[in-house]
């Protein structure tokens, strides 16, 4: 486990919840590559449901620093999500 994530599990043990914007660096890292809902959930280590889907994965998409790769279908659960240009230009100001 890198140190982002230990940090993250340590956080959200004290907290009970992770704030987006302590894993919104790791999210879009991650979708470099395109990534289902389930993966960038688990990546993240949060349980899978609606829940923790609108918190992370659907705030980054309405914020669009991701995006998913099926615009006709956006209830499909084939759809993966991938960063955006907005995301991309995100992760090169934090470094």
């Amino acid at each position: 486990m890198n140190n982002n994530l230990l940090k993250m599990k340590t956080m959200q043990i004290a907290s009970g919840v992770l704030a987006l914007e302590d894993v919104k660096k790791e999210v879009l890292e991650f979708c470099q590559e395109p990534h289902s809902r389930a993966d960038i959930l688990e990546h993240i280590q949060v349980q899978l449901n609606s829940e923790n889907y609108n918190r992370y994965v659907a705030a980054l998409v309405n914020q669009r620093y991701i995006k998913s790769d099926l615009l006709r279908n956006r209830n499909s659960t084939k759809q993966k999500y991938v960063i955006t240009q907005k995301g991309l230009n995100y992760l090169k100001a934090i470094y």
